[in-house]
């Protein structure tokens, strides 16, 4: 259960929103990687690096990086949404095709690329294999939303059929079923509007709704993934001119707010889910800002005041404390 979007400012410095939702945690926190990280390929066993550093949540199992999303320093955003029933990904190494594992699908992303045109060429040669971190750890059912600092964005998804690959124009993604569905799905709400709805005259009868709001009536309020795909895809669709980028921020928050889940409004197998934390990407500017469900001050980590240039992960500290602002 997950929900992330891209939006942009008036100048035009892109944003990606994302809200991870989960029953648990997975000892997660702010993790950057430096440029000069050397990681295990878990297809291969060879050991590979990058020379782009990456900031992102996520956590480290057996000395390995396990990333939910991540951005690197020139702004290419990467995000993983669960894709249960859906992801299927391949038994063996498929020969002559780069073999990744799903877990690291987005360390392979945002450690090779700048833009989602050069991320579109790749994957005509990958392929994801079903090889787990550990015996421990059962490889994930994902799908991925790949943005760049200019908005551009796509969809990749590994079904039985296909490993597809789609152009994103409405900017936003959730949970299953396929991509493809979601978008024709939003055909159903194509009448729905901010816009408060004329008075109607039937026969002799004058019909008018009291009460704001009225143009968004049929707007699904549930928390299931298509729902919140509709939700989300209609609040940027209408969202105002953002001015700058504290305002992008203020309203990212906003919007994931809007889409989140209260702890035990879901329960799964009996434990109560609940959005982990929401997050905000300045792909400008490489902060990663983000709040959790124990403490709701947006907190901000900015890449770019670390070393980028050494060889080990920096873990940042995880702030899940309530911080309360007492004014008198």
């Amino acid at each position: 259960m997950c929900t992330t979007f891209s939006i942009q400012t008036k100048d035009g410095n892109n944003f990606v929103g994302r809200n991870l939702d989960l029953a648990y945690n997975v000892n997660e926190c702010p993790l950057i990687l430096p440029r000069n990280y050397l990681m295990e390929d878990k297809v291969t066993g060879n050991m590979q690096t990058t020379d782009k550093a990456l900031i992102g949540i996520g956590t480290v199992i057996d000395d390995h990086p396990s990333l939910v999303d991540a951005m690197n320093e020139n702004g290419l955003v990467c995000a993983g949404l669960n894709f249960e029933g859906f992801a299927h990904f391949e038994e063996k190494p498929v020969p002559e095709k780069t073999n990744i594992t799903p877990y690291d699908f987005i360390y392979w992303v945002v450690s090779n690329y700048d833009t989602v045109d050069e991320v579109k060429t790749a994957l005509s040669n990958i392929d994801l294999v079903d090889v787990p971190l550990n015996d421990q750890t059962p490889v994930p059912t994902l799908h991925w939303m790949i943005t760049d600092k200019t908005g551009s964005s796509i969809v990749v998804e590994k079904t039985k059929e296909q490993l597809a690959v789609y152009d994103n124009p409405v900017g936003v993604m959730t949970n299953q079923p396929t991509f493809d569905w979601h978008l024709m799905n939003l055909n159903r709400y194509i009448s729905i509007n901010p816009n408060q709805p004329e008075p109607v005259k039937w026969s002799d009868q004058l019909l008018q709704i009291h009460g704001v709001g009225a143009g968004t009536l049929g707007l699904p309020g549930d928390s299931h993934s298509v729902a919140r795909f509709v939700r989300i895809a209609y609040a940027r669709a209408h969202m105002p001119v953002l001015e700058d980028d504290i305002s992008a921020v203020t309203q990212c928050m906003h919007m994931l707010d809007y889409v989140k889940m209260v702890k035990a409004g879901v329960l799964t197998e009996g434990m109560a889910e609940k959005t982990t934390y929401s997050a905000c990407m300045d792909q400008e500017n490489g902060i990663y800002y983000y709040k959790n469900y124990g403490n709701s001050r947006i907190n901000a980590v900015n890449m770019h005041k670390e070393d980028l240039d050494g060889d080990e992960i920096i873990k940042c500290p995880y702030l899940t404390t309530q911080d309360i602002n007492y004014q008198n």
